[in-house]
């Protein structure tokens, strides 16, 4: 092999140009290895980070899978981190249910797991609006701990019924890479991981949120069920709604019901002037000409 081809196996900076035109990673002064940005809004997650994977790095590892493999010689392939990564899937179907799932992780669970609203929209996470996850690095320790959880959520008066199930990797993963337990680490993804490992830093998240962090983030989750037309968000804005009805403008019908109902707009006399819902004017009735 040539010189200049054993450069090719090795050319990290074309494996990550894309990104660094982007502005996702940076270049660091100090020794010219790669840092990858934070394109989140930390200041608004979806998801309470209730107890973190040790050394978890994510975000690159979705990057990489997306973004970076394919530019390899190893071409597109899972991390072989993610491949270890067995998640339960916990799936409230309300924001009721969320908050206490919430609750259970903070006060029963010792794994590490997550909570929130699930923003993304493709299949087959279109119909959910909440999740939970809690993470193992085993089938075998991802199994104990269903078994347990799955009794937790049966004993629990909110939780009873609520779906709850294991699977590998990242959904992302899964649609890339669709069956899972075809997932294999080859030898030439070793080598180009073993190079991008030598060449990437991390700012890997501690464990914990701060509380002003987890103040708006239950903003948020409320916020959301609003959104999407779960009434349950009613318990926690003492059963007042997030945003006010419209007033509805509508024509005088001959002969109708003189009464108003609380939640309509009327016409007053003949005139097309409304009365939106808690107007105290009240309408007249003209008298019969004699």
């Amino acid at each position: 092999m040539s010189y200049y081809a054993d450069l090719m196996k090795k050319d990290v900076v074309s494996w990550v140009e894309p990104l660094l035109k982007n502005g996702i990673i940076k270049c660091r002064a100090s020794d010219s290895k790669f840092e990858l940005r934070n394109m989140a809004s930390p200041h608004k997650p979806p998801w309470h980070y209730i107890r973190t994977v040790v050394g978890a790095k994510c975000p690159y590892f979705h990057r990489l899978f997306e973004e970076i493999s394919p530019r390899t010689p190893a071409g597109k392939f899972v991390p072989r981190r993610c491949q270890e990564c067995w998640k339960i899937v916990i799936r409230p179907r309300n924001l009721k249910e969320l908050f206490a799932l919430e609750e259970l992780m903070l006060s029963k669970v010792d794994w590490p797991c997550k909570c929130g609203i699930e923003r993304r929209s493709y299949a087959p996470l279109s119909k959910h609006r909440y999740g939970g996850y809690i993470y193992s690095t085993s089938v075998k320790e991802g199994l104990e701990r269903l078994k347990k959880i799955r009794a937790m959520l049966e004993e629990h008066d909110v939780l009873k019924g609520v779906e709850c199930y294991l699977k590998r990797g990242c959904t992302e993963m899964e649609l890339g890479k669709p069956d899972s337990t075809k997932w294999a680490v080859t030898e030439k993804q070793h080598e180009v991981e073993d190079i991008l490992d030598w060449y990437f830093t991390f700012d890997v998240p501690n464990s914990g949120m701060a509380p002003h962090i987890v103040n708006r983030l239950h903003m948020t989750w409320i916020e959301w069920a609003a959104e999407n037309g779960d009434e349950t968000y009613l318990e926690y804005t003492d059963g007042k709604p997030l945003y006010p009805p419209a007033v509805r403008y509508e024509p005088k019908v001959e002969g109708a019901d003189e009464a108003t109902p609380d939640d309509e707009t009327v016409s007053v006399g003949d005139s097309s002037t409304a009365v939106p819902k808690g107007n105290t004017q009240k309408k007249t009735k003209k008298g019969k000409k004699k």
